[in-house]
């Protein structure tokens, strides 16, 4: 955890706690738990590179978000638990935010708007909320980046699931590609939806092809 990038994002980390009046010693001892956690085996995509986007798109969003320090500790802790065999890491990621936050004494109205982001990115479905849509986009943002980007987010994942056999992987992985191609809309925000949709559905569909000739997504053509 004792890099430049894990340093700068613990300095954001403070300024977040400070612009909302709670910085201090028990708010930076959560950060540094935070990502230790972020930064543990097996992550290979679900790491402190994918943290460090999602606070940037948060960063160049801000003006078009309701609330942008609950949609930061949203994106702070909705892969705080994240374990590729199991179906609770959203859960148990916005129980330890919301413990966190309750004791840090963060307002109850804006802990539970924190909480059911973190939850909506289990279905990645919007809710009532339209902040969420943002967390949702942001946490998808990678599926409309370049080949390079989308390349390291394909392997990755693998890599994270690579306890898994090739054949059992290749077709869950490609059942939940296809999912996010056959909605109307991948993204639920104007903005990604202008800037990324067209882009994405054409990399989830190089990436179905590849996956249906026994391979991963390649960075280059």
């Amino acid at each position: 955890m004792g890099t430049p990038a894990a340093a700068q994002l613990l300095q954001q980390w403070d300024a977040l706690g400070a612009g909302l009046g709670l910085a201090g010693p028990r708010w930076h001892r959560e950060g540094r738990r935070l990502l230790r956690s972020w930064s543990r085996w097996p992550r290979r995509y679900h790491d402190l590179h994918h943290l460090a986007a999602c606070l940037r798109h948060a960063e160049a969003h801000a003006a078009a978000l309701r609330d942008p320090a609950a949609v930061r500790l949203a994106l702070w802790f909705h892969d705080a638990v994240y374990w590729p065999w199991s179906r609770h890491n959203e859960s148990r990621s916005a129980a330890w935010a919301e413990r966190f936050l309750q004791g840090a004494g963060l307002a109850p109205a804006r802990i539970a708007a924190v909480v059911a982001h973190i939850l909506a990115t289990a279905r990645h479905q919007p809710g009532d909320d339209p902040d969420t849509a943002w967390v949702l986009d942001i946490d998808l943002a990678v599926l409309g980046q370049d080949r390079a980007a989308y390349a390291a987010f394909e392997h990755g994942v693998r890599s994270e699931y690579r306890w898994v056999r090739w054949k059992t992987y290749r077709a869950g992985r490609s059942a939940v590609l296809r999912g996010f191609l056959e909605r109307p809309r991948i993204y639920l925000t104007d903005a990604f939806h202008m800037r990324c949709d067209a882009a994405a559905r054409r990399t989830l569909q190089e990436a179905l092809d590849a996956l249906a000739a026994g391979r991963l997504f390649a960075r280059d053509l």
